[in-house]
């Protein structure tokens, strides 16, 4: 079960992760990056809004309370120098300078504001209800005893406001070198982690680069010394679970069956050359046969025709009509062997295949044994034909294929004594046709069966027929082109048995 998963999914590491890592790791450093420069910014936005909302708006409530004082003062010291009729302070400036104070106390920040603010509204206390009765005529000594706790108290209180400023504004000054050193400290540390980082991706690019492109030049260089056919391929060394180790098993694989293949290439190559030994020595032995075949009537046939054409001997009418018939015999034998040399041109030549047709084959089955019916009737020998009703049509080459039907019925009536039988039976079996070609004649010897469709291949039995037996091989080569097959079932004494068949639906060669 291991196995058939390993072999489904043989990629442990695919590039793809391996190149999903590289770049995780720029990406977590730049993660890293933007959070350490988002505390440094974090820093910086609270150090500004330490000098913008606390420091600053302390600053500025105490100069308005300042100023507050100022326009407070002011108008009552004119009244008591300048002996100007009473000066009424507005309500609304008391009420401006609580809201400064108190805009001060809110905004507490820095060590030593506290006290300065409570000092302040303890001042204040006392300073709201002096300015109230400073406004009413009063006695000029008593009044100008309370005039100078007046002077005295405003002016503690300007310089508890100065040091509340002096306070605020040096706290700024010290915010703005803190935010300063913060926003160097930032640059630095950006410019000494991105200069890692990218130094880490040149330093990964060039190692995963390296890695992928080694395997690849060693397998390419491999390759390149590879040569088919010569039998000698590498063993390439597979280090990655990758696609990589996977191209290379691939072609160790594919040179694995290169090895199997020139092996079986060359096996091929002796077997076809042990073939071809065999066939050359067949064909010589083919054509010392048929050269004695041929000589021999021609022999006899020139010996006929000497003697006819020597009639000083003074033969008789008898011995006449035995050398013409013995003459037409030799010469009945030399038409069929140049006949059988003629089909041999054709086996070894055959013309391009011509169209194949649709034909009813009952007919064209009469159209070949028609001649040959006379023949067997002349010789004493009855042909039986079994051909079903409504067999469909079959699909032929019309010029070839009746060949194959007058050779099988010829050898039939060649080896077929007077008073026997031959038989054609024709069927339909599934997608294919089924012919039976059967006679009762004198059988072939079991030795020569398995031979009997070669080519160049001499028996007795053919050469007592006249002929050099190759039309068996020329029906075998004819019926193979029609995509089927042939094969012989044969008794001595009794008879044989010849049975092929090609589909209903030509499928053969066209």
């Amino acid at each position: 079960m291991n196995k058939e998963k390993t072999e489904k999914n043989p990629i442990r590491h695919p590039i793809r992760f391996k190149i999903f890592l590289v770049s995780l790791v720029p990406t977590m450093a730049l993660l890293a990056a933007a959070l350490i420069n988002n505390q440094y910014l974090e820093a910086l936005g609270y150090s500004a809004e330490q000098i913008l909302s606390k420091n600053y708006k302390s600053i500025r409530a105490a100069q308005e309370a300042r100023k507050t004082l100022e326009e407070i003062r002011n108008p009552l010291l004119g009244q008591v120098y300048q002996r100007q009729s009473g000066v009424i302070v507005s309500r609304e400036k008391l009420i401006k300078l609580s809201t400064n104070l108190n805009v001060c106390r809110e905004n507490i920040t820095e060590t030593g504001e506290r006290e300065l603010i409570d000092r302040l509204f303890q001042n204040y206390a006392k300073y709201e209800p002096l300015v109230n009765s400073l406004q009413a005529n009063q006695d000029d000594l008593w009044a100008r005893s309370r005039f100078a706790d007046f002077l005295a108290l405003t002016a503690e209180m300007v310089f508890l406001i100065d040091d509340l400023v002096t306070i605020n504004e040096a706290a700024m000054e010290h915010a703005e070198q803190e935010t300063r050193s913060l926003a160097s400290q930032a640059q630095r540390n950006a410019a000494v982690l991105f200069g890692i980082i990218i130094t880490g991706i040149l330093v990964l690019s060039y190692f995963f680069s390296y890695r992928i492109a080694k395997p690849i030049m060693t397998l390419a260089g491999q390759l390149l010394n590879t040569r088919e056919g010569s039998g000698v391929y590498p063993a390439v060394e597979s280090r990655t679970n990758d696609e990589i180790g996977y191209l290379t098993q691939s072609f160790n694989r594919l040179f694995n069956r290169l090895k199997q293949y020139d092996r079986h290439r060359g096996e091929i190559i002796a077997s076809e050359r042990e073939k071809v030994r065999r066939s050359e020595e067949a064909k010589g032995r083919f054509i010392a046969d048929i050269s004695h075949q041929l000589k021999t009537p021609m022999t006899s046939l020139s010996m006929s025709i000497g003697m006819l054409n020597n009639r000083d001997d003074g033969f008789g009418a008898e011995k006449m009509a035995k050398l013409i018939t013995t003459a037409h015999d030799d010469c009945t034998r030399l038409t069929a062997l140049i006949n059988e040399l003629v089909d041999l041109s054709r086996l070894e030549a055959m013309s391009p295949p011509r169209p194949k047709e649709t034909l009813d084959i009952a007919i064209v089955l009469h159209e070949c044994l028609t001649p040959l019916t006379k023949q067997a009737d002349s010789r004493g020998i009855a042909i039986d034909i079994d051909i079903p009703e409504n067999l469909p049509h079959v699909t032929i080459d019309s010029f070839r294929f009746p060949w194959v039907i007058t050779n099988l019925v010829g050898n039939a009536l060649r080896y077929t004594d007077r008073g026997g039988r031959i038989g054609l039976k024709v069927y339909r079996q599934g997608t294919r046709f089924f012919f039976q070609c059967m006679d009762t004649g004198s059988g072939i010897n079991p030795q020569f069966l398995p031979h009997i469709f070669d080519r160049f291949t001499q028996f007795s039995e053919r050469g007592k027929g006249g002929t050099i037996g190759l039309g068996l091989a020329i029906v075998k080569d004819i019926i193979e082109q029609h995509g089927g097959d042939i094969e012989v079932e044969s008794t001595v004494g009794k008879g044989t048995c010849f049975t092929f068949w090609i589909p209903v639906e030509n499928g053969g060669r066209a």
